[in-house]
């Protein structure tokens, strides 16, 4: 016993450290949740990445004209900013949640109120880090009552989406520094609108006015297939933009349904290349899936299965990266152990290059086949993540002396 018990007391007590830090902490991806009056407690324990759930919604924040309520939202805004995680503000336009009072303006003064709409967040906050510009531009458009009507303000449909060129580009004017983002649910489920969304973002692209792309998760998206939503990955990713995967909701009706969901879909988007992180739509109860169980953590207050499960997943597979075997046998690094360079032998064409020290932190990355060490690195061991131009992914142990 007494030779037992020290491991025991040593394994709890990694356990608590562990539970005291967010879950992708150290990681290359950040898994990050809504920022809310029922979501707040212990946040900071589990993720890495804020989002405002309705506190920077239009109608949240003006919902009288030129009266604003910042209350909600400076109170996620700073929370980001004091644990230093990143902020994305959701969200600019949409067609739900806006001023009822815009409605009944014509379209040229419409038009103002959304120029000073965008000018007042862009002086209040400076430093945000992703920029959600249009929510559901596909299947919740502001045209017509109760949808904020202001679609023709913005230039209407015109020859395809000029609606939605013309917001990024009152977007870009103001926020010419933060990477802009659009968002969409029902893409991941369905190829047909996922070519449709892939159109919007490379006319987006060609004119320089988008950075990431979001696609929604809630949990009637990921019932379909995995062969479906890695299709739709794929689709996107062919746009060369990254990708995050902005409200993830998986539903629980019992602790075993609900691991063995999170289990098949977790993985599928945490590793896929492209991904840059991922927001869960909240985790504890008063979350928009209350009624289906969604919640991580249960009415007593104890980790429900699926939130163990994915601390310890997470954990496991810092880099995020899987394995290709195949790519194993193309694949090579020399020297190694590495001084000042490395090369990458290999048959397809190198995309990426990052080197990981052994918590998680990148140290380095580069896009070529020859890898320049800086001088900072010390000697040590390291994880080389490749990415090749294809999208195939492997890493490698490295030692740097």
């Amino acid at each position: 016993m007494k030779r037992i018990l020290p491991a025991i007391v040593s394994t709890v007590l990694t356990f608590q450290a562990m539970a005291q830090q967010p879950l992708a902490q150290g990681k290359e991806k950040w898994l990050g949740s809504i920022h809310s009056s029922s979501q707040i407690q212990d946040f900071e324990k589990y993720w890495n990445q804020v989002t405002p759930e309705n506190a920077g919604k239009w109608g949240s924040v003006e919902s009288t004209r030129d009266v604003y309520n910042w209350t909600a939202l400076d109170a996620a805004y700073d929370f980001a900013k004091e644990n230093g995680f990143p902020f994305r503000y959701h969200v600019l336009l949409w067609g739900n949640q806006q001023p009822s009072w815009i409605e009944s303006l014509e379209p040229d003064e419409q038009l103002e109120e959304i120029e000073e709409w965008m000018d007042t967040l862009a002086a209040r906050y400076p430093d945000i880090d992703y920029l959600e510009v249009i929510n559901e531009p596909l299947h919740d458009p502001p045209s017509g009552a109760g949808n904020g009507n202001y679609l023709a303000a913005l230039g209407g449909w015109g020859s395809g989406y000029d609606w939605i060129v013309n917001g990024f580009k009152m977007a870009r004017e103001r926020f010419p520094d933060v990477p802009l983002v659009i968002n969409d649910y029902n893409i991941l489920n369905n190829t047909s609108d996922a070519n449709r969304y892939a159109t919007i973002v490379n006319l987006l692209k060609s004119e320089g006015l988008i950075d990431v792309i979001g696609v929604q998760g809630h949990a009637f998206t990921t019932t379909t297939s995995n062969e479906t939503m890695k299709e739709v990955l794929g689709i996107l990713a062919a746009t060369e933009l990254p990708i995050m995967v902005t409200e993830l909701d998986i539903d629980g009706p019992s602790d075993q349904k609900q691991l063995e969901d999170y289990q098949r879909i977790f993985p599928l988007l945490w590793e896929h290349p492209s991904v840059i992180g991922i927001t869960l739509w909240g985790f504890r109860q008063g979350l928009w899936r209350n009624e289906q169980k969604a919640y991580l953590i249960d009415t007593d207050g104890s980790e429900r299965p699926a939130l163990t499960w994915l601390r310890e997943y997470v954990e496991e597979t810092f880099v995020s990266l899987t394995l290709d075997e195949k790519l194993k046998q193309e694949l090579s690094i020399y020297p190694n152990p590495a001084q000042s360079y490395f090369t990458i032998q290999s048959e397809e064409a190198i995309k990426q290059v990052k080197i990981y020290d052994l918590v998680g932190k990148t140290v380095h990355q580069s896009s070529s086949q020859q890898v320049e060490l800086p001088g900072h690195i010390p000697a040590g061991t390291y994880v080389v993540a490749i990415t090749t131009i294809s999208g195939r992914q492997i890493s490698q142990r490295l030692k740097i002396n």
